[in-house]
């Protein structure tokens, strides 16, 4: 297909034969369905809930949805059976057996939900902010606030962060400033935690994601065939997919060129 980079191609062609697993990982907003400007929008389509429910139905793969969204509201919003579910970046993780909740984000969630009531106080005099708590992490949305004011709503949950001490991080990614627990765990490690309980020893890690928290994946992973969708900021993924759309093609491609040929032994 001519939307998919020929060397990219080629090399999971090749590397599949030689694999007894793909472990394929991607993110949800911006990369399975586009970004949107109200959090509670997106929604998984008919299309790609097929070429999902196709891959997953293949004994030589596993597919893992990894987001920063909730867990259950990631679980909502694709209602797939023989998945894996990686929500919060990664601090929680479920399906096929597996189960994970990481335990320095577990013990704080009293104090995150302390912050965001603090948050969505400060940031209610400004339209368009929206302080979305998710249990183990947190987020503030900017995309609908009024551009004069999204240099402000930054300094408020700068120095709101700063007040918790070593507590949390705040990170900037793509209209919104994610909140999460200062911990070693990110996505990456959610990564490579899944792959270690997978039962195989010859893996082959596929990755597409279109966030920052997604580089943490793509850093750790030098091995893996990591690709970024979207933009035109520095990465440490190897390839590039244009955006949702794209990414659909190449599931659909993956499904009917490689999974069925590599090797299950």
């Amino acid at each position: 297909m001519s939307q998919i980079p020929a060397d990219l191609a080629s090399e999971l062609e090749v590397r599949a034969r030689a694999a007894s697993l793909i472990s394929l990982f991607l993110d949800f907003d911006g990369t399975l369905v586009p970004i949107s400007g109200d959090p509670a929008e997106p929604r998984l389509d008919a299309n790609a809930a097929a070429t999902l429910e196709l891959l997953a139905s293949q004994n030589s793969l596993v597919t893992t949805i990894i987001s920063g969204r909730a867990i259950e509201d990631l679980y909502t919003r694709v209602r797939l059976q023989g998945i894996i579910y990686a929500g919060n970046h990664g601090l929680e993780i479920f399906g096929r057996e597996l189960r994970f909740v990481e335990p320095v984000a577990s013990a704080r969630r009293d104090a995150l939900g302390r912050l965001c009531e603090e948050l969505a106080q400060q940031l209610e005099p400004f339209p368009g902010a929206l302080v979305e708590c998710k249990g183990l992490t947190a987020a503030v949305h900017h995309r609908m606030a009024a551009e004069a004011d999204r240099e402000r709503i930054q300094e408020i949950v700068y120095a709101a962060l700063a007040r918790q001490g070593a507590l949390f991080r705040v990170s900037s990614g793509r209209k919104i400033f994610d909140i999460v627990p200062c911990t070693n765990w990110h996505k990456g490690a959610a990564v490579q935690w899944i792959n270690d309980h997978l039962g195989e020893r010859n893996i082959l890690t596929v990755y597409l994601g279109d966030d920052t928290s997604d580089e943490d994946a793509f850093s750790v992973l030098p091995t893996a065939v990591t690709i970024k969708v979207g933009g035109s900021a520095a990465t440490c993924a190897r390839y590039r997919l244009p955006g949702p759309a794209e990414v659909h093609q190449f599931l659909r491609w993956l499904a009917h060129n490689v999974t069925n040929r590599s090797a299950h032994t």
